[in-house]
């Protein structure tokens, strides 16, 4: 059992995820984490430039296996916030190269040293603000065909819903179409706190 506890916020790009785990994480003095290790964003743009999804699955697997390593030893001096994590790559690329790629969840999970969070907090926001939020960021940033592309175009969320099927860790799900980032943190506060029973060092 971790000393500190882990928790994965995941959802679609534009959904407010970001935002909602570094608020988390500066509230509750947790250390965040993106979902690629800064040594390998180089990789991820070439990779990306190449337009492939399976090299990208597997990319991000890797991010994964690197970044399951760093969480725990963190989790021995505080605890961990991960903006993605395996649940966003396996939905996320199931839909990019058209085949459900959960049969390999079960080969992650069968490794002792793979570690999977306390929590997971799915945050949404109706098809509409996640168009709106993602137009008005594409105006500074170009759009991803393995991100954003996928947010606007596929069913994330039955995407999503498969891959949380297959493990045994509660869902949080926060809607932020209409709160601001204060709000959408009260409710999971709130949401945190109805489940702490079950998971008491949160």
């Amino acid at each position: 059992m971790n000393k500190f506890p882990f928790l994965v916020f995941e959802g679609l790009d534009g959904a407010g995820k970001t935002t909602l785990a570094e608020l988390f994480a500066k509230h509750h003095n947790f250390s965040y984490y993106s979902s690629v290790p800064s040594e390998l964003v180089y990789l991820r743009d070439k990779i990306a430039a190449n337009n492939s999804p399976i090299t990208m699955f597997h990319f991000y697997t890797l991010c994964n296996l690197m970044r399951s390593q760093e969480y725990r030893l963190k989790l021995n001096s505080s605890g961990v916030v991960a903006d993605r994590y395996i649940f966003s790559t396996f939905a996320y690329n199931s839909l990019l190269v058209k085949q459900d790629l959960s049969c390999h969840f079960p080969i992650l999970q069968s490794s002792p040293d793979f570690l999977l969070p306390d929590v997971i907090v799915y945050v949404t926001a109706s098809q509409s603000i996640i168009n709106q939020r993602i137009a008005k960021r594409s105006q500074e940033v170009p759009i991803q065909w393995y991100g954003d592309k996928v947010s606007l175009e596929c069913n994330l969320t039955e995407s999503y819903k498969r891959i949380f099927s297959l493990v045994d860790i509660p869902v949080l799900e926060i809607d932020t179409t209409n709160s601001n980032p204060e709000q959408a943190y009260s409710t999971l506060y709130h949401e945190l706190n109805r489940i702490g029973q079950t998971i008491p060092f949160i």
